[in-house]
């Protein structure tokens, strides 16, 4: 539901995000988009996603030639965290880019740019790659939240309460460069979030079926 409401209101209200991208913008330059601890913020961002997709994969495959070193971890959680990374950020966002078109905000008339504004869900032609809806480092953030399933269970909540605004903030960064508006990274991470949740209702209900498959593979 939170995905309809939140299309709902800047469908009705486009021009919502236009307000929000005039907020980082002087003249036609998104004035914050230089600043080096906020490019710092993005750089961490995008250099960790390979850290993570990596690790993971290597979790897994020791599993299967190492079984008895990784007896702590079971297969199916680094198997969640690549497969929401999978799902959200690499399949749905990037099919919705290239489907939808939008332009980011940094080219588009409004803000010294040749483009035309388009409300968020919009079809355009405008841009063939690349483009602004929804966002990939928002869903890469939210992406990201499936690492807390490595906490035991008592501690994720708190975990998330601690980690959930920080990543956030990454999330938001884009809308400050003029990279993306505020619908781009609000829809980006919770189309991941809707994803995540059911790829975990499934990874979690056949956990032991996931972990009795590596087991039987580590056994040949």
């Amino acid at each position: 539901m939170l995905i309809v409401w939140t299309s709902f209101i800047f469908v009705v209200f486009p021009k919502l995000d236009l307000a929000v991208a005039r907020l980082f913008v002087q003249g036609h330059w998104f004035w914050l988009a230089e600043n080096p601890f906020l490019k710092a913020v993005r750089d961490v961002s995008r250099q960790s996603q390979p850290y993570i997709l990596v690790v993971m994969a290597l979790i897994i495959a020791m599993h299967v030639f190492l079984p008895k070193r990784l007896r702590f971890c079971a297969p199916h959680k680094p198997l969640f965290v690549l497969l929401s990374f999978a799902a959200g950020p690499f399949a749905v966002v990037q099919f919705l880019k290239v489907m939808i078109g939008r332009v980011r905000p940094r080219d588009i008339v409004e803000f010294g740019g040749n483009a035309d504004f388009t409300p968020v869900w919009q079809f355009s032609a405008a841009c063939s790659r690349n483009c602004s809806f929804p966002s990939g480092e928002a869903a890469v953030a939210a992406a990201a939240l499936s690492l807390l399933v490595f906490l035991p269970e008592k501690y994720r909540w708190g975990a998330s309460v601690v980690v959930t605004p920080c990543l956030m903030f990454v999330a938001f960064n884009r809308v400050i460069f003029g990279a993306h508006f505020l619908s781009d990274v609000m829809l980006g991470w919770l189309l991941t979030v809707f994803v995540m949740a059911w790829i975990w209702r499934w990874v979690d209900v056949n956990s032991r079926t996931i972990d009795r498959f590596f087991a039987r593979l580590a056994s040949r």
